[in-house]
């Protein structure tokens, strides 16, 4: 059986911090809502867009202007970016041990393409599952059965790696098991949904608990 391996972006391949930091000021700054706190808008770092600005102040009737106005800064902001030490190793060890892999992110598929052409990691993905600019698509779960349906892969050959509880709550949504990470945006405490195999802090210890636990045939439990 193929062995499939759906990574967020976000926190768990690159480090995206600064940018979409930057790109919040921006749009909250156009909608005239007042400077932030930065851990505000750093915990708003992976969730959907959308509900991340209506959580920090924006009025519904004005969510498209501040969306459009996130999107144009963001179109350098995706650049503010750094690629999680120890990652391509882990990209390029899977690849070779014979895994699918994929990105499921609740960021744009536009903008995530983008980022990972521009960092060199797209060669290690078969394909890349994202949010719709719309909105029609955006919420985890949703992103991770696209993925799966794609590549036509059966839930239980299916791992989720992530560093948000999104991240784990979608892919046990889907009954795919998870293995969370600690080195982005989330809260260890959060992590306790279904299917959740362990929380790694190393890139090295998240390829180690893939090699040891990532079988074929595991089943999510009822």
């Amino acid at each position: 059986m193929t062995r499939y391996c759906l990574f967020d972006l976000d926190g768990t391949l690159t480090d995206p911090e600064t940018g979409i930091v930057a790109s919040l000021r921006h749009a909250l700054s156009a909608v005239g809502i007042a400077e932030a706190e930065h851990e505000r808008l750093r915990a708003m770092i992976g969730p959907p867009l959308p509900e991340g600005l209506l959580q920090l102040g924006v009025p519904p009737e004005r969510l498209d202007e501040a969306i459009h106005a996130y999107r144009e800064r963001y179109t350098d902001g995706m650049y503010e970016n750094e690629v999680i030490e120890g990652i391509p190793a882990v990209l390029e060890a899977l690849v070779a041990d014979g895994w699918t892999l994929a990105v499921a992110t609740s960021k744009p598929a536009v903008y995530a393409e983008k980022i990972l052409v521009h960092f060199g990691l797209d060669g290690f993905f078969a394909y890349v599952a994202g949010a719709t600019l719309d909105g029609s698509r955006r919420h985890k779960a949703d992103v991770v059965r696209h993925a799966l349906d794609v590549l036509g892969a059966p839930p239980e050959a299916a791992v989720m790696i992530g560093d948000r509880r999104e991240d784990v709550a979608g892919a046990a949504a889907c009954r795919v098991r998870s293995i969370a990470v600690t080195w982005g945006f989330g809260d260890a405490a959060d992590f306790a949904d279904p299917g959740l195999v362990a929380v790694v802090d190393t890139p090295g210890r998240l390829l180690e608990v893939l090699s040891q636990t990532a079988v074929p045939g595991w089943e999510m439990p009822e």
